[in-house]
């Protein structure tokens, strides 16, 4: 009888293990950003942490620099489970995703990463039934996270200072900065960023437009050696973290709440990180040669004043994309600002902060 009990503990024990086994869960996560990218290690310790924190049941797969997909086909893999998560970039693909390409036309209007990354998590989690129709019944995936980008600065081969100087020159340029290009006679080139150093080696593109973390991360400092320091936005929209709704569905409450939780520091850490490196990378680069600078003063009066005047455009080309509401998503956008700017005043800005905030404002109210 004893054999037989423990026999059957054995087997019961057995079959507990199978299925905690089984119950694991892997989440392939696809990113185009090069193995030099400020975001990465983020992302890695975020995914640690959920792994910890749901003791394995969930288990990251990344695949980092265009190893799994490229930046403009990561939307349809996630869609089709090549992927379960992604770095989907609405830019790359405009045809395919309209709503998200108009939120990006507000980049323009980026003149502050802390307020925009509020921003921009908010409106899309809360305040934009369209963007929600378009990620999760289009493309079968649930936003969770996105950050703003620091200052878009020119990256470019050529010494550029004038208004004169850009015309018919190549630019890269996605989103609100095609109708910028074109405003000064020069010529938008729609190319994935980590893309745009070979572009600028081989003259495919005169500048690149990024943050002048791209020096480094994406080294440009080794084809650009001009940074027109004058800032043009800074990238808003996209999905830094996303999860397919079918997958999403089939996790326990415990395992998406481990997702959740984490979400705060993660995007915190990611924007602060842009911040932070924007500012040593200028040293570390005019060491190595490159020239940071501003521009003539007609260049400069211009790159000023294109973004203050660029909303109504904006609704414009919603609308000719066929968004549903592209004036409501514009007034929801603006009130946002106001909020965040007025608790950033109130609260602070340090990284501390920040962090609170975003859990309160948003990832608190997030149902799981």
């Amino acid at each position: 009888m004893k054999i037989a009990a423990i026999a059957a503990v054995g087997i019961a024990l057995a079959s507990a293990y199978a299925g905690e086994v089984m119950a694991q869960t892997k989440i392939v996560y696809a990113s185009y950003l090069g193995p030099k990218h400020t975001s990465n290690p983020v992302m890695l310790d975020y995914f640690k942490n959920v792994e910890r924190d749901t003791n394995g049941s969930l288990k990251f797969e990344p695949h980092f620099a265009q190893s799994l997909l490229a930046g403009k086909d990561i939307p349809a893999g996630v869609r089709d489970g090549i992927a379960d998560s992604g770095y989907i970039v609405g830019s790359y693909v405009p045809s395919e995703m309209p709503v998200e390409n108009f939120i990006g036309d507000f980049s323009l209007l980026n003149d502050d990463p802390l307020l925009m990354t509020g921003v921009i998590n908010e409106l899309v989690l809360y305040n934009c039934p369209d963007c929600k129709e378009e990620y999760e019944t289009k493309f079968k995936v649930k936003f969770l996270s996105t950050i703003a980008l620091t200052p878009y600065v020119y990256h470019c081969k050529p010494h550029i200072k004038s208004l004169a100087d850009m015309k018919g020159k190549k630019l890269r340029a996605i989103s609100g900065w095609v109708d910028m290009t074109r405003a000064m006679g020069a010529v938008p080139v729609n190319v994935n960023a980590d893309e745009a150093y070979e572009a600028l080696d081989r003259g495919t593109i005169d500048c690149a437009v990024h943050s002048i973390t791209s020096q480094r991360s994406r080294s440009y400092g080794e084809a650009a050696k001009n940074v027109i320091l004058n800032p043009i936005g800074g990238y808003i929209g996209a999905s830094m973290f996303n999860l397919r709704v079918e997958k999403w569905n089939k996790l326990s409450k415990t395992e998406r709440d481990a997702l959740v939780k984490h979400l705060p520091e993660m995007v915190t850490r990611a924007v602060y990180n842009y911040v932070r490196e924007d500012e040593e990378v200028m040293k570390e680069y005019s060491a190595k040669g490159t020239k940071f600078y501003n521009a003539d003063p007609d260049l400069a009066k211009f790159l000023a004043e294109f973004p203050a005047k660029y909303m109504p455009t904006a609704i414009e080309k919603g609308k000719n994309r066929k968004v549903k509401n592209p004036e409501q998503i514009a007034a929801n956008f603006e009130k946002l600002r106001v909020k965040w700017k007025g608790l950033l005043d109130k609260h602070g800005r340090d990284q501390a902060t920040f962090q609170k905030l975003i859990w309160e404002e948003i990832y608190s109210k997030l149902p799981t």
